[in-house]
């Protein structure tokens, strides 16, 4: 290189003509989130269960419950509505493990206040027991319906036999599953009987209870 010598007082280019380092500019601060407007939230559910996309209003309920209940109060009826709808969704998404614990916590909340016999907490115990049934646990099932067919059977607080019916047919076809054929046989045919002494022989869930015990007659 030649140019020290021949301008030996001359800058060098790097260094000469290379700016200063200067600190980096400040990025402004993001602004803060205003909190979701919880009313607005449940029209868009609204919105979105009409048009039948489950998922999504899932989401937006399960996003709008810890904001509600800072807002009202974790055991507000504003919140516990928006509980019981969360619930209800995930049960129609088949989200059965996320909808589980929910209806548990229900279920116990309104035992709390109104007594273990009181409807609305068995039906929140009684859609647990389906979420087991789904999730692949008989056994866990079959000691939920056990536990709640005492209840059911007590004409004094139902009306409806059908409820009865449908948690003894249930427990007759988890005894099935769980291989406990003489139990679930026994079961059945007396599930079959009063089905038909309330129903008549020609009703739908008596001739499913009958098409059941006669392929267990051919197993057994």
């Amino acid at each position: 290189p030649t140019r020290p010598f021949l301008r030996p007082h001359a800058p060098w280019p790097d260094r000469a003509r290379t700016p200063a380092p200067q600190p980096a500019p400040v990025a402004p601060a993001p602004p803060v989130d205003e909190k979701p407007d919880v009313a607005a939230a449940v029209d868009e559910v609204k919105r979105l269960l009409g048009e039948g996309r489950i998922t999504q209003a899932v989401d937006i309920l399960g996003a709008i419950l810890p904001t509600a209940a800072e807002q009202h109060g974790e055991h507000s009826p504003v919140v516990r509505t928006l509980r019981k709808q969360y619930a209800a969704t995930l049960l129609d998404d088949g989200q059965y493990r996320r909808a589980l614990p929910e209806l548990r916590r229900l279920a116990d909340e309104r035992a709390a206040e109104a007594g273990h016999a009181d409807q609305q907490s068995l039906r929140f115990r009684y859609e647990a027991a389906q979420c087991l049934e789904q999730l692949g646990d008989p056994a866990a099932a079959l000691a939920e319906y056990r536990a709640l067919l005492p209840y059911y059977e007590n004409r004094y607080a139902f009306d409806d036999p059908g409820l009865a019916h449908d948690v003894r047919r249930r427990i007759g076809h988890l005894l099935l599953a769980l291989g406990d054929r003489p139990a679930a046989h026994d079961t059945l045919a007396r599930l079959l009987m009063d089905v038909e002494r309330v129903h008549g022989p020609g009703h739908p869930a008596a001739m499913e209870i009958r098409r059941t015990l006669q392929w267990l007659g051919q197993v057994r």
